[in-house]
């Protein structure tokens, strides 16, 4: 794991091993790794802690209440998106931006259809309403 560890340094010239960059400083000691032996802490490999991990100290509770706050968070930037897909224009003038002619152009094509589809709807009911039989 050393070897890993030092190849991570290699191949991120920028990694500050003693500064609060490089990790959590222990409270007591001030310093960086292990307070009993001193040593640096070895850098986890890639996907080391898997947060649905089996082998965790945490209880099965707590991992259901963490997948379902995942799914949560999921499901709440997937309906953001969405009506980021409704609202073009909506990003740019959240950002104090002015949109963009496509994007003005795209949400008014997206209200005409809107309008276009409520009034076939309307107009449905109205036929069927007309259409019903008057003999019950």
């Amino acid at each position: 794991m050393v070897a890993d560890a030092q190849t991570h340094a290699e191949q991120n010239p920028g990694l500050d091993t003693k500064h609060d960059a490089a990790g959590a400083k222990h409270p007591e000691t001030g310093g960086v790794g292990n307070p009993q032996t001193g040593k640096d802490f070895e850098i986890a490999p890639p996907d080391a802690h898997s947060r649905l991990d089996r082998k965790d100290e945490r209880s099965h509770p707590n991992a259901l209440e963490d997948a379902h706050r995942v799914e949560q968070l999921e499901k709440e930037a997937e309906e953001a998106h969405q009506e980021a897909l409704r609202h073009p224009t909506q990003a740019a003038l959240a950002h104090g931006n002015k949109p963009s002619s496509g994007a003005v152009k795209d949400e008014q094509i997206m209200d005409d259809e809107e309008e276009e589809l409520r009034k076939k709807d309307e107009a449905k009911k109205q036929s069927a309403e007309a259409h019903k039989s008057k003999h019950h």
